[in-house]
């Protein structure tokens, strides 16, 4: 290939990446500057688990039994429930806390509370600056339920 061939090819590779980049230039946006802008999830998108609460009752729907801790496979669930004066336990929970940082999000503890207490809400967005951070209490899961878009009709509804 002569000089001229291929200063005619170069030219012609050029102008035909700039065409590319200058017809998406006028095309509409399909990305949103996170963190700044949220992604709009649609219903049902799975994200973490939440404590459910019950407008109802003014509690939580947790009676603390601790069936979602034995199911979770890393055991990342603590649930303890507070004793009576007459010994027996309390049904709500005293502790109840859930490390994120090592949770799977396999959903094994929603499916095995007979309560409806928990449910995947749509919040993804976990980042913390020490891992520490990502252990949760009961009133921290309560209110990411809150305000969360939940879907599941059930006690504590939320449409």
């Amino acid at each position: 290939m002569n000089l001229f061939a291929r200063i005619w090819e170069t030219a012609k590779g050029l102008a035909l990446g700039h065409a590319t980049t200058w017809l998406e230039y006028f095309k509409p946006e399909i990305t949103v500057r996170y963190p700044e802008e949220k992604p709009e999830y649609v219903t049902g998108t799975r994200g973490i688990p939440a404590l459910k609460w019950n407008y109802d009752k003014g509690d939580l729907n947790c009676t603390g039994c601790g069936l979602c801790a034995r199911a979770c496979p890393i055991s990342v669930i603590e649930v303890r429930q507070p004793v009576g004066p007459d010994g027996r336990h309390l049904q709500k929970p005293e502790v109840f806390y859930l490390d994120f940082s090592r949770c799977m999000v396999c959903n094994l503890c929603v499916e095995a509370c007979p309560f409806d207490a928990l449910e995947m809400a749509d919040m993804v967005d976990l980042s913390q600056y020490t891992q520490g951070d990502l252990v949760f209490d009961k009133q921290q899961l309560a209110n990411i339920w809150v305000d969360s878009h939940a879907r599941r009709v059930a006690l504590g509804d939320k449409l």
